[in-house]
């Protein structure tokens, strides 16, 4: 994507972007925020707050007025992510076309293929929590549409993976029977067996036992060590190791330090 430098504005107050744990100082990091993550920018993004930072931080007076009178009018709507993309002149002609057309894209999908690919987007970001709840309002709409059972196992599948994410794994472990009562896929029982290898006090169901051979065993437990050997090399416990070789008090300091970074990412993951 090119890069036009063409306006200079002296942001004070910078727009946070909660999604992505970004300030945003200037009308080429907003359309760059918006030109490549359009499924964060697609909903609930235009609001009271943009257009008081397009009015006040980015001297976009005129800008402001326009989207603030059409979201009077006609509510939200994906030109006016157009209008600002247009506006701001960071784009080129063929880049804003571009970004049209993977909106356009995007809006044909059925309603739930949409959602689930917005959830799968919070999933990416590590915004578990907020992955799961949209995950389970695509099942709740189930009353109004059939899904596939193919779909709903997917679905079930990533709410599992978010809860594995957060360390739930009891919870996890009931999405993954919920993703196999819709498709019986062997992959799942696979899981189930890895999280109790993970937590031990967990206990797959009566009913897959059978399907867990001891030849399978031998293969799961063999992936499980492989990740855990995986884990151990990790750059963040050669850095933790480190640390930890470190004078008493320079390690204390240090362990609040990370401490406090973990408590932050993962209120962060919920």
């Amino acid at each position: 994507m090119s890069l036009l430098l063409c306006r200079q504005e002296p942001v004070t107050a910078p727009y946070y972007v909660e999604a992505l744990g970004v300030h945003l100082y200037s009308s080429q990091e907003l359309c760059y925020v918006i030109f490549h993550h359009p499924l964060l920018v697609m909903e609930d993004f235009v609001d009271e707050r943009l257009t008081a930072f397009l009015r006040s931080e980015l001297r976009m007076p005129f800008l402001a007025e326009r989207i603030e009178k059409w979201l009077e009018s006609r509510g939200e709507s994906d030109e006016l992510l157009f209008q600002i993309l247009q506006d701001c002149s960071y784009l080129n002609a063929k880049e804003q076309a571009d970004f049209r057309q993977t909106v356009t894209a995007f809006r044909k999908l059925p309603k739930e293929e949409y959602e689930k690919k917005r959830a799968d987007y919070f999933y990416q970001l590590k915004l578990y929590g907020k992955a799961i709840a949209m995950y389970e309002r695509i099942l709740e709409a189930e009353r109004e549409k059939p899904l596939s059972e193919e779909f709903k196992a997917r679905v079930w599948n990533n709410i599992a993976s978010c809860y594995t994410k957060l360390f739930c794994y009891q919870k996890a472990m009931h999405a993954y029977d919920c993703a196999w009562n819709a498709k019986e896929d062997p992959v799942f029982i696979e899981r189930m067996y890895l999280l109790t290898v993970m937590e031990p006090e967990l206990a797959v169901k009566e009913k897959f036992l059978g399907m867990m051979t001891e030849e399978k065993r031998e293969e799961w437990d063999r992936l499980a060590e492989e990740a855990s050997e995986e884990a151990r090399n990790a750059e963040e416990v050669s850095q933790m190791e480190e640390l930890f070789s470190r004078d008493p008090v320079k390690r204390l300091a240090g362990a609040g330090e990370a401490l406090n970074r973990w408590k932050v990412e993962y209120r962060r993951c919920l």
